[in-house]
């Protein structure tokens, strides 16, 4: 058999399986979906209604509805609403909520259009539209009121749902009540910032749909509200806070709302939307206080009184001394805040006022005044409209002088005065009548020099404390300076003299020494000697000269220079 007449059979057969096979192929059932219906539920809310025409033969994977504000709506361009795999010849429907329409103000036109999607692809429905409604407010009323009071705001708003209205006093979100296709109730909130704006009770309320803010009134009157105030009780300077709902809270308007402790005005501290802040007067004088409140023209009297509680005195240390000295006293005290001028806590001894200084709320510093006469004083501290006696009083002491030493001395010379005196503190000592300035090293002795001026002789020694003159009972002898001696009573020039002196200042700047009438060298001086070198170029039979602290003293006998 020649080879074309065996190929000519099998190419008749592969031409009867290839139609058979393409027979098949147009026999494939396609998905068919239709876009049935958008309706418009709410200005947030729609109904998109499609059609399954058709499955198809092949398995789902998906179907539902593809939607946005722009016609290009495709797999990847739109905001897909997927209702899963189950998908079912028939209509079917789904409600999109929560639309945000913001940017859309003029265009507010849905699209949506329905898909089906199997192991092929995707298949699409037409494309359809709808415009969501457009809210509007005519008003408020009424248009003013307090926390907690209903408004209603009426116009177009084309839904039942409360969900989808929100409405802001200021910036403050407010309960929503009741909402219909008319109106909508809300109540006024609390927390207002009624300061934030141009005035100070009056305050924007904005209606918030799809988005979009409408405004309802610029210029609702928000009513401040006082109720109560806390503490009820404590010492002056203690900070009460008066509580209300959409109170004043700003510092710029001070004016509108004012406190008022017993019909006298006092200082707002701190304002908040809830809270308002004033301190009890230090100057307070009554034990019960009344609080009102005027905001806006209208005064409220706050319900109860606050009771000033006193302050403490526990004890005082040391409970004697001097006067001039200083002593604690220890308690809990009121202080504002500047510490140490506080003039709104005052201490007597007895009835004598007392300088004071604050430590701190548990501790004064009290200053015993100078003119306060020996005795025992009642401590008493006041702070507003309570005295305190402290447990013990104060013995106020007497300055003394016991004793001094040495008895005797001559100008420069240092006393120790032994008395009962101030530490570490200037004073002024008399000699006589001549003054001079000493310290006192402790409690017990002040350090002094006989002060220049001064005859010799016999003098009282005086302390002068506050204005007090204190006498020892003791004379002081003031000793002139003078030379007694001198030795050798001869010597070569350069050769050193010893000169025994009595009443002298130990001090080489006060003292000078001539032989003669020729000046030398001072090597030392002490309170009884004094060294000095003989001069050159002198011989013979001389009187020695000591210049010292402006006096010059000739010694008794003459010195003899030699060769």
């Amino acid at each position: 058999m020649r080879l074309h007449q065996l190929i000519h059979p099998f190419l008749f057969a592969l031409f009867f399986v290839l139609l058979l096979q393409a027979c098949k192929e147009d026999e494939v059932s396609h998905p068919e979906v239709q876009t049935a219906e958008i309706t418009a539920l709410s200005p947030t809310s729609v109904k998109l209604k499609g059609l399954i025409l058709n499955k198809g033969d092949f398995k789902v994977l998906d179907y539902g509805f593809v939607y946005g504000f722009n016609a290009d709506l495709s797999e990847t361009r739109g905001t897909k609403a997927s209702l899963g795999k189950d998908a079912q010849t028939g209509e079917y429907t789904h409600n999109i909520t929560g639309l945000n329409l913001s940017g859309y103000y003029y265009d507010r036109t849905l699209y949506a259009r329905a898909y089906l999607t199997n192991e092929k692809g995707t298949v699409f429905g037409q494309i359809s539209t709808v415009v969501m409604p457009s809210p509007n407010v005519q008003g408020i009323s009424p248009s003013s009121g307090k926390a907690g009071d209903r408004v209603t705001i009426s116009g177009n708003f084309f839904t039942n749902n409360k969900e989808e209205v929100e409405v802001r006093f200021g910036s403050t979100s407010a309960k929503i009540i009741e909402v219909s296709p008319s109106k909508v109730i809300a109540e006024v909130p609390t927390g207002i910032n009624i300061n934030s704006y141009y005035s100070y009770n009056q305050v924007p309320v904005k209606l918030l749909m799809a988005g979009q803010e409408y405004t309802v009134s610029s210029n609702f009157k928000v009513i401040s509200t006082v109720k109560d105030f806390a503490p009820k009780t404590g010492q002056i300077g203690t900070v009460v806070t008066i509580t209300g709902e959409n109170l004043p809270s700003s510092y710029y308007y001070y004016s509108v709302a004012r406190v008022f402790m017993n019909q006298t005005e006092v200082s707002v501290t701190s304002y908040s939307p809830t809270g308002i802040q004033v301190q009890v007067p230090y100057t307070l004088a009554s034990d019960k206080v009344s609080i009102s409140v005027l905001i806006d023209g209208v005064t409220t009297i706050l319900p109860g009184e606050f009771v000033v509680t006193p302050h403490t005195v526990s004890s005082i240390s040391p409970a004697t001394g001097l006067t001039g000295s200083s002593f604690s006293v220890f308690g809990n005290f009121p202080l504002n805040s500047s510490y140490y001028y506080n003039s709104n806590i005052t201490v007597k001894l007895g009835e004598v006022p007392a300088n004071v200084s604050v430590v701190s709320t548990g501790q004064l510093t009290v200053t015993v005044p100078y003119d306060l006469p020996a005795g025992s004083y009642d401590v008493r501290v006041t702070a507003g409209p309570h005295t305190v006696n402290a447990p013990e009083q104060y013995k106020v002491l007497s300055p003394v002088i016991t004793g001094f030493s040495p008895t005797s001395g001559g100008i420069g010379k240092e006393v120790v005065i032994n008395g009962r005196f101030l530490p570490n503190q200037y004073y002024t000592v008399y000699f006589g009548s001549v003054a001079i300035n000493a310290h006192s090293v402790t409690a017990s002795s002040l350090r002094v020099n006989v002060p220049s001026g001064l005859e010799a002789g016999k003098v009282k020694i005086a302390v002068k404390h506050g204005n007090q003159l204190v006498e020892a009972q003791d004379e002081f002898t003031v000793l002139a300076p003078s030379i007694t001696s001198f030795s050798p009573a001869s010597g070569v020039p350069g050769s050193v003299v010893t000169i025994t002196t009595s009443g002298f200042t130990p001090s080489k700047s006060w003292t000078a020494v001539k032989f003669g009438t020729v000046s030398t060298t001072v090597l030392s001086v002490t309170e009884y000697t004094i060294q000095a070198v003989v001069p050159s170029n002198i011989t013979g039979s001389m009187k020695i000269h000591v210049i010292h602290n402006g006096q010059t003293l000739i010694s008794p006998d003459n010195f003899v220079v030699t060769n």
